[in-house]
């Protein structure tokens, strides 16, 4: 069968425009269900015969609901609404298109069945900007009456409420993130435009705000900041709200540093919180330009606005902007893989867990195991958590990360469970943001609960410099978790963040040693003395003292001679994957009860 290259074509963009808007939670085929019913109210309530929502951009109008016609965007000049919108009135009628040459040659009009009969009411958010039209069309001549005008205009009201509950940020009035990726699909392609900027704003600060003043004054100096964004950009650019502290906007026209410093500066002005209070909001902005007309999809280029926001660094006392270029590449590639990965896309290969297991040599006894993270790439191999975790980090996907890497967990240990293997405690790393995650707790309750495991299997792992960032909201979130069973473990101690304030008014099971004091502590005094005192911490705070990257049997003598049994290292065992960890499970399983010689030790984990 010949296919037609020009409709080949077509058909391929339009699977990657439906790809497009379903990433971001636009199904062009799953309308939402209220938007409809009050659609099908006007067209009832009118005697029409087709109605739909249109959303007006730049150069084109997207229909994300239409009743009695299939239709989900057109050129704009081809649009009645775009001529609604245009006229700048909130009630818009064409009695009889064929009474002019303008009207009778739209395509609607023209081509059979020969709709004549327009009436729109225009869509303007509380904020004072056009979000589109809602109309409705007959194919016969005629004239609404007053009361059809305000039943029209009635439901137009309904329908605005709807599209900024779904469509807009409640806090800021602007774009949230999915209606973003469609004004800025449709801005690639506007008359006479021959470069496109989009840029990614990440504020810094923002979280110190809320913490000290309080939710109401964070939600003022995000609009006040949306404000100045919006302001900057001038009318026809978008500007939308991607959530928390984020930003992002389009400019249609173009532009240079000189338009970014303003930028900066703009964001950089303080911000009144109160009477006698101001704040200081500082940002990292990544520019991408575009040559138009771009081939990219709107989702990569704000990935690629992303990357550049996240390559700055946190340290700066002034706003900063970044370009994306050549030596950001792969590191967006690698973004956009990382997204893919989250998504559970195939492409971006797998997140699979290695667990390194915690042994009390003293007491012959596997006591744990600690999970870590391996992604295995299809086309990049192994890549190294030391280069994912930051990624997620500094784009903020670490919370989607973690929660995928405790889902994996709990699915290996429910598979062991499931064989009849002991079960072991698991612990794992969460970052700051998902510790802080107003979700984390309930999130970790259902993964219990979906996998049938009891929360004391789980050991969660607080690094000493968390303890110092928001410790009221992060001892709330640890305390919520000790209420699902699971353990507390300070990680790192001892690496230069040490505040015994703060690990005293923390609850926690365990503290691990860093393996700096570990590895080596058998010849050096000072090494050995700052082990004795996080030593004493552990003793003090009735916690076990775990110590982390044992390599050498001297170190372990030593370790034996200060009574620090429990250890985790290669000296028994390296990291595991989950079919080793089953076979080590069933031959610990296998042991007999009584006690075995420490060279017994060491050849069962030779063995897996």
């Amino acid at each position: 069968m010949n296919t037609n290259p020009k409709r080949l074509e077509e058909l391929e963009s339009e699977d990657r425009r439906v790809r497009e808007l379903s990433r971001y939670g636009l199904d062009p085929d799953r309308p939402d269900p209220q938007l409809r019913f009050i659609v099908e109210l006007a067209v009832q309530t009118m005697g029409a015969e087709i109605g739909g929502i249109s959303l007006v951009y730049e150069s084109h109008i997207w229909l994300p609901v239409t009743v009695g016609i299939a239709l989900r965007d057109v050129d704009r000049k081809h649009s009645f609404c775009g001529d609604a919108v245009a006229a700048g009135q909130e009630f818009f009628e064409i009695g009889d298109a064929l009474e002019d040459d303008w009207s009778a040659s739209r395509p609607i009009v023209r081509n059979a069945p020969h709709y004549r009969h327009y009436a729109a009411v225009t869509l303007r958010g509380n904020r004072g900007y056009v979000l589109g039209t809602l109309w409705v069309m007959w194919r016969e001549p005629g004239r609404l009456d007053e009361a059809q005008r305000t039943m029209l205009q009635g439901l137009g009201r309904l329908v605005t409420d709807t599209l900024e509950l779904r469509y807009c940020d409640e806090v800021t009035g602007l774009y949230n993130r999915t209606a973003f990726i469609q004004h800025l699909q449709q801005a690639k392609s506007p008359a006479g435009a021959s470069e496109l900027t989009v840029g990614y704003i990440d504020l810094s600060g923002f979280h110190q705000v809320n913490e000290i003043f309080g939710r109401r004054a964070g939600d003022a100096a995000l609009a006040e900041i949306a404000a100045r964004i919006t302001g900057w950009a001038g009318s026809g650019n978008p500007v939308g709200h991607m959530g928390g502290d984020r930003f992002a906007f389009a400019l249609l026209e173009g532009s240079d540093d000189g338009r970014m410093q303003a930028l900066a500066r703009a964001i950089d002005m303080p911000i009144q919180l109160s009477a006698d209070r101001h704040q200081v909001l500082r940002a990292r902005i990544g520019v991408v330009r575009q040559d138009l007309p771009t081939t990219l999809a709107a989702a990569a280029l704000l990935d690629m606005a992303e990357t550049a926001a996240s390559s700055i660094g946190e340290t700066h006392t002034f706003t900063v902007v970044r370009e994306y270029g050549d030596e950001l590449r792969e590191r967006s590639g690698l973004l956009h893989d990382m997204l893919g990965l989250l998504q559970g896309h195939d492409a971006a290969g797998e997140l699979t867990m290695h667990y390194q297991p915690q042994v009390n040599f003293a007491r012959q006894k596997l006591i744990g195991l600690e999970a870590l993270a391996r992604w295995h790439h299809p086309r990049r191999g192994a890549v190294l958590p030391s280069t994912f975790v930051p990624l997620a980090e500094s784009t903020g996907r670490s919370y989607e990360l973690d929660l995928l890497v405790m889902r994996q967990v709990c699915q290996d240990m429910r598979g062991w469970a499931d064989a009849g293997l002991p079960q072991v405690p698991v612990s794992l790393n969460f970052s700051r943001a998902s510790l802080l995650h107003p979700e984390l707790a309930g999130t970790i309750a259902a993964l219990l609960d979906e996998f049938r495991l009891p929360g004391a299997l789980l050991e969660v792992e607080v690094t000493e410099s968390q303890l110092l960032e928001a410790p009221q909201a992060l001892h709330e979130r640890v305390a919520a978790l000790r209420e699902l069973g699971l353990r507390i473990a300070i990680d790192d101690f001892g690496i230069g963040y040490s505040n015994l304030d703060a690990i005293g008014s923390l609850p926690f099971d365990r503290l691990k040693v860093d393996r700096r004091f570990v590895h080596g502590v058998a010849d050096s005094a000072v090494t050995a003395s700052l082990f004795r005192l996080i030593q004493g911490v552990a003793e003090g705070s009735d916690a076990e003292l775990l110590c982390e990257g044992l390599e050498r049997q001297v170190d372990l003598d030593w370790l034996r001679h200060e009574h620090a049994y429990c250890v985790q290292g290669w000296y028994f065992c390296s990291a595991l994957p989950p079919e080793g960890v089953e076979h080590l499970l069933r031959a610990w399983g296998d042991r007999s009860s009584r006690p075995a010689p420490h060279g017994d030790m060491r050849e069962l984990f030779s063995q897996t």
